[in-house]
């Protein structure tokens, strides 16, 4: 089995005040919750993608994208086809896809390597102000903080993402007549994923399962 990914946004002022040992169970339950009735159950299957608000909860939401059935792998060829075709970008656009990308799910070209779908997460950051950080294995961890510099390059690239259409025509990895479609929703999810959190002020966390 490879590695998910449950991304979730939540209002930080709340998920600070739970002790720090019980924030991904907290988030977990919230996402997760115990089984209710038949007719909730069937309400939640039915939502194929998008935000999915969780039962009994208003401080967080988790984003489902379409197509990839939560699995982390979509996100990690992802990074690693930007890899690929990155130097055939237009400089602007790579600018602005590095630091999109860079904010979620891409190591950054001598980032040490892209942790595989079947690799455990990396160490996130924890809360600035916590005087005891969280630093769960998670696979995202973003502060409200950091989430408007991810929206800026996300509008920043998004008017010029049909520019990568010759570089991953050409490129061995992503030479498929549907990679490049494939990409730009799985881009434009995350710019969803962004904006969103951003207009809320809420962060980011990338639970891995």
């Amino acid at each position: 089995m490879g590695l998910d990914i449950t991304v979730v946004m939540a209002d930080w002022g709340q998920l600070a005040r739970i002790p720090a040992d019980g924030r991904l169970d907290a988030l977990t339950d919230a996402v997760c919750p115990d089984f209710c009735c038949v007719p909730c159950e069937d309400a939640d299957f039915a939502v194929p993608g998008g935000w999915v608000w969780p039962r009994r909860s208003s401080w967080c939401a988790e984003y489902r994208f379409f197509g990839t059935s939560g699995s982390y792998s979509y996100h990690f060829h992802l990074a690693h086809a930007w890899d690929d075709i990155r130097a055939s970008a237009a400089p602007g656009l790579r600018a602005a896809l590095d630091r999109f990308l860079g904010g979620l799910v891409w190591s950054g070209p001598d980032g040490g390597g892209q942790a595989g779908p079947d690799d455990g997460p990396a160490p996130a950051g924890g809360f600035p102000d916590d005087p005891a950080p969280w630093r769960p294995r998670v696979l995202l961890l973003r502060a409200p903080d950091e989430v408007p510099a991810l929206v800026r390059a996300w509008e920043a690239a998004a008017p010029q993402l049909e520019g990568l259409r010759e570089p991953y025509g050409a490129s061995g990895r992503t030479a498929r007549p549907e990679a490049f479609d494939d990409t730009v929703a799985l881009l434009r999810e995350w710019g969803e994923v962004v904006t969103q959190a951003a207009e809320r002020g809420w962060g980011l966390v990338g639970l891995p399962w």
